[in-house]
């Protein structure tokens, strides 16, 4: 029996998001053992998952927390996690995977000296090395936001497995909390439908309005027999009883099931599963609803880009404000939180009557766009826009390098639609690539100028240096070229974060990977510009510099 271990000590959420990998994981290895490593934080939202063997809780948050006040040494501190972590080495796992992207997670993953290692680990000399192309994909993600077309939930079972069937993030309510969640919704009354409502997030930047929601309900409320059951922590207490204050002063007429703070996680499943649908920001409890096959309409705002962690699987909805500056970087403070603003609570309550009795889809202001989840061709999470107009360079691009990603990584023909149109940019990029050629070409002779050296005994050191130093130099203006490039820019991005991801431990082996990382992106580079431009009307300038590349 093969047996794996993963580490996901993050969020609930992330938990959750990991599902489709169990079953992904049972695809690849029928009767795989899985273990699970947590913050022990989480143990409750671990007991629902299924096709875990062991769960295995440690309190991470107060490693961290010893550590940034120096409670006590370092070195102490992970003696003690290594200690409660020694049982486990006896298991032998044929494969390690972590999914979460911190230095106390790799150092974990590197102690159990698995040979397939996925994610964040360590190298001999303590150095941080990622591994697996979906994983290092992952890490990119920050970079080039606006292209990525992967759902976090499908690159934890890529990262984690491999190519599949499709597998949906799947739930079960305890015995008897189904009763219980009945008994508690028919106290507050019994309406047609109940729809489920989330007001606050874990941050205030990824919140709709609270007197969004409160106008929102009302509206709906007026429509049809709905009644709102309002869930949330006790911290998102103030903003839920502001929508409460909102609803009833805009004449709000159906039941209210205020329920925040008042459930258990199991509770709250069970509760979620009575809803016809949840309306959210993007929260843990989103996932949750999903698992349980009620519908959820995504109010999707801040630095949240629904493509990344959006609800997965057919049949849920996203609403995404149409702003220059959306979604935000998770670095910037916003002045201003327009985006909240761009999303008429009117509109959606029509959203969610279609969503709730098959109304018509109704129409909505050019300030927002609006999607339905699917599963696409390689059987993949995906979403297609039903209102509002995405721009056309974020379009083609977004498509172009979803293929792309999936054919490098997953080794296989995409079984998506090929785009069949050159890059609407496509004079640009000829531009881009006339100077981007022969600086691939220099940087190779660079990279295998500085093997040579290396292969020599003594090795030059100061001529070595001066070389390096000329690579170094031409690695940042290759960089600042192609940094606006969306044709060639998350490619460059992906090679510079390789020469940081070395695994040799002589200079020879590392300079030799450093000048594969070169090679491997000029032939990328050569291959993606023949794509960029295979159905322009009229041949390339006869100028165009193709170079020595292949």
């Amino acid at each position: 029996m093969k047996q794996v271990l993963i580490l996901n000590i993050t969020r609930m959420g992330d938990l959750i998001q990991m599902i489709p990998l169990l079953g992904r994981l049972e695809e690849e290895w029928p009767g795989v053992g899985i273990d699970l490593i947590i913050d022990k934080e989480f143990a409750h939202v671990a007991s629902l998952l299924p096709g875990i063997r062991q769960v295995l809780a440690y309190d991470f948050q107060e490693l961290m927390d010893d550590s940034r006040v120096c409670a006590r040494d370092v070195v102490s501190l992970y003696r003690d996690l290594a200690h409660w972590a020694q049982p486990m080495l006896q298991v032998g796992y044929d494969r390690v995977v972590n999914l979460t992207f911190n230095r106390r997670s790799a150092f974990l993953a590197k102690y159990f000296g698995c040979a397939d290692e996925r994610g964040m680990t360590t190298a001999h000399d303590g150095s941080f090395l990622v591994k697996n192309s979906w994983m290092k994909y992952f890490l990119d993600l920050h970079a080039y936001r606006q292209l990525n077309r992967f759902n976090i939930v499908d690159l934890y079972a890529l990262g984690g497995s491999g190519s599949g069937q499709f597998h949906p993030i799947r739930l079960e309510v305890a015995n008897g909390l189904r009763d219980w969640a009945r008994i508690f919704l028919h106290h507050s009354g019994t309406p047609k439908h109940w729809v489920a409502v989330q007001v606050g997030a874990s941050d205030p930047m990824k919140a709709w309005r609270p007197e969004y929601f409160g106008q929102l309900m009302a509206h709906l409320s007026t429509k049809r027999n709905i009644g709102f059951v309002l869930i949330g922590t006790k911290k998102e207490e103030a903003a839920v009883k502001e929508s409460m204050q909102v609803y009833q002063h805009a004449g709000g007429q159906g039941p209210l099931c205020e329920a925040v703070g008042k459930t258990s996680i199991p509770e709250l499943l069970a509760l979620l599963q009575q809803c016809q649908l949840m309306v959210t920001n993007d929260t843990g409890p989103m996932h949750m609803a999903v698992g349980v096959d009620t519908p959820v309409l995504n109010v999707s705002v801040g630095h949240v880009n629904f493509w990344e962690t959006g609800p997965f699987g057919p049949g849920h909805w996203v609403v995404q404000p149409d702003i220059v500056c959306g979604p935000c970087g998770f670095d910037k403070v916003c002045p201003h939180h327009a985006c909240k603003d761009q999303i008429i609570p009117q509109e959606i309550s029509e959203l969610c009557l279609h969503i709730l009795s098959g109304d018509v889809l109704p129409k909505f202001s050019s300030k927002i766009r609006v999607y339905e989840s699917t599963i696409d061709g390689d059987q993949l999470g995906t979403f297609a826009l039903r209102a509002g107009h995405e721009p056309n360079l974020t379009t083609w691009y977004g498509t172009y390098w979803r293929r792309y990603w999936y054919e490098l990584f997953a080794g296989r023909d995409s079984q998506c639609p090929p785009i069949e149109s050159s890059s609407p940019n496509q004079f640009d990029d000829v531009r881009m690539w006339e100077q981007l050629a022969p600086q691939l070409d220099t940087l190779c002779e660079r990279a295998e100028k500085v093997l040579q050296l290396c292969q020599q005994r003594p090795v030059p050191v100061q001529q070595l240096k001066e070389t390096q130093n000329l690579l170094k130099c031409e690695t940042i203006d290759l960089k600042e070229l192609t940094r606006l490039s969306l044709a060639f820019g998350p490619l460059v991005g992906a090679c510079i974060r390789e020469t940081f991801n070395l695994e040799g431990q002589t200079l020879r082996s590392m300079a030799e990977e450093y000048t594969r990382v070169f090679h491997t992106l000029r032939s990328g580079a050569r291959l993606t510009f023949e794509q960029l431009t295979q159905y322009s009307p009229e041949p390339p300038r006869r100028n165009l510099y193709v170079g020595a590349i292949g």
